[in-house]
């Protein structure tokens, strides 16, 4: 195994980039000393065999294949570099406060996207809707080093952005971090939920890959209606075969739909 590592200006360690027959791995070492993998892709075969990162790119066809999609903070590249193997004319727009995390997915990753925002995702968010631009899939990523969520994150401000720069018909897709291990984290995503709900549809739906015990989903917002397994499923297959898109085992393998989590708000 070849590693690169790259010094960062948000994690306290630097950021190891490993390559194993082309299949690029994005390891970081938070606050806390664990170490996680942010990124995974296979160059060759234009996959990820990440769950973490497949049951976000899932959400990308509920609907129909996204042609503007919104990624606020990037995953080291591979969410933007699996839409550019896949969909053809597809339109990125990035916010990354980490420049590292650009240069990684530049060189390394061969990403194309050049719509970029480094900076601040509060004032991204703003200029974005000063440009009037519109998205129909927003991947929110947020958070820090320490697993904490950025405070602007969990206002209905925050919420409301969103709904300004997402078509009628766009969808939405949170991850949830750490959310059963840590009680702190996981009243903060109750929060953010409570604002999602109340700024789009009341549909939405969980996703879990291998992990069941909610340690690591993502919410899918503003749904025309509930979702289950099979749905994710049928759908993806549906596209697949609509556009000509690789099909991809791993999206869809050991994926688990939960509607009712936080039902209580």
């Amino acid at each position: 195994m070849d590693s690169i590592f790259f010094k960062s200006d948000f994690y306290k360690k630097p950021i190891e980039v490993a390559n194993i027959n082309n299949e690029i791995i994005v390891i970081i070492t938070d606050d806390f000393d664990r170490e996680t993998i942010f990124s995974w892709y296979d160059l060759e075969l234009q996959m990820t065999k990440s769950g973490y990162i497949n049951k976000c790119l899932l959400w990308s066809f509920v609907k129909k294949i996204p042609k503007n999609v919104l990624i606020i903070w990037f995953w080291g590249g591979t969410f933007a570099k699996y839409l550019e193997d896949h969909i053809s004319d597809i339109n990125i727009t990035w916010i990354e406060i980490d420049q590292t995390m650009i240069d990684i997915s530049k060189k390394i990753m061969w990403v194309k996207t050049s719509d970029l925002y480094v900076k601040d995702a509060i004032i991204a968010l703003d200029e974005i809707i000063e440009k009037n631009l519109k998205f129909d899939s927003i991947l929110v990523d947020i958070y820090w080093s320490n697993g904490e969520i950025p405070t602007f994150f969990l206002s209905e401000d925050f919420a409301s952005k969103l709904k300004q720069i997402l078509f009628l018909q766009g969808t939405i897709s949170i991850n949830f971090s750490n959310g059963d291990t840590n009680e702190k984290i996981l009243s903060d995503y109750k929060k953010m939920h409570f604002f999602m709900l109340k700024h789009f549809s009341k549909f939405y739906s969980c996703l879990l890959e291998w992990e069941k015990n909610y340690s690591n989903m993502s919410l899918i917002y503003n749904l025309d209606r509930e979702y289950y397994k099979e749905n994710f499923h049928n759908n993806y297959l549906k596209e697949v075969t609509l556009w000509n898109i690789i099909y991809d085992d791993y999206i869809i393998g050991d994926l688990f739909v939960d509607n009712t989590l936080f039902l209580d708000n």
